[in-house]
């Protein structure tokens, strides 16, 4: 399996569409490109060695607490798309764990972390212990609310002014000069087919307030009507 792997991976080659015609063939000088289906497999792979280095880890480690709301699942890692997401409770020890996973995980895979590309977010703690944990794992700082894959991460619930975003969007939808030259069967398809997944994506994701909730719809039935 390593051998196909290896033979997916390094002979790469890529053409060029020119009015509308594929035109011949060069040899991919790094590898895969970020997008192509096999990405998301080969990173899925990688990943599962990270995790068993930090599960090896932990289990070596007795000093190692878990983040209050993983605990009981005893969850240390969770991925998603290209992004990785880490958790522990928020004492040196517990992070200095999961550096130094990072840092074994980077040798194997022969991957250098970029620490200025990653962040970390604090829970209930002064500035002392803060500077404390950023001695040992040097990350930018993020405060919550975040907006990750277009929708706002909150470790509480979220607000409507937290959606102001999505009430725009569906504004800025409804509001277009085009829209107002359809007739009402179009705008029915509209509102159905478009607008209102826009906030069903959100809502798949998050609970949104029923204040939100109530703008969208009372933005779409004046589209509708007006």
């Amino acid at each position: 399996m390593v051998n196909w792997i290896m033979k997916y991976v390094t002979t790469t080659s890529f053409s060029i569409c020119v009015n509308g015609e594929s035109c011949g063939y060069f040899k991919g000088g790094r590898g895969l490109r970020q997008g192509d289906p096999m990405s998301l497999y080969l990173f899925t792979l990688v990943m599962e060695i990270l995790t068993m280095i930090i599960k090896r880890k932990v289990e070596h480690c007795h000093e190692f607490q878990y983040h209050f709301g993983c605990k009981k699942l005893k969850i240390t890692n969770i991925c998603f798309v290209d992004d990785l997401l880490l958790f522990c409770h928020a004492d040196r020890t517990s992070v200095k764990v999961l550096r130094d996973s990072i840092e074994e995980f980077g040798k194997v895979a022969g991957l250098i972390p970029n620490y200025n590309k990653s962040t970390i977010i604090f829970c209930c703690l002064n500035n002392e212990e803060k500077q404390e944990i950023l001695e040992v794992i040097p990350f930018k700082v993020e405060k919550l609310p975040i907006r990750y894959l277009g929708v706002p991460l909150t470790s509480k619930r979220i607000r409507i002014k937290e959606c102001k975003s999505l009430i725009e969007k569906v504004e800025s939808r409804v509001f277009n000069w085009k829209n107002k030259c359809l007739s009402y069967a179009r705008r029915l398809m509209l509102v159905a087919s478009v607008l209102e997944s826009i906030h069903v994506y959100w809502a798949s994701v998050i609970f949104l307030p029923d204040g939100v909730i109530k703008d969208i719809n009372k933005i779409l039935k004046d589209f509708f009507w007006n």
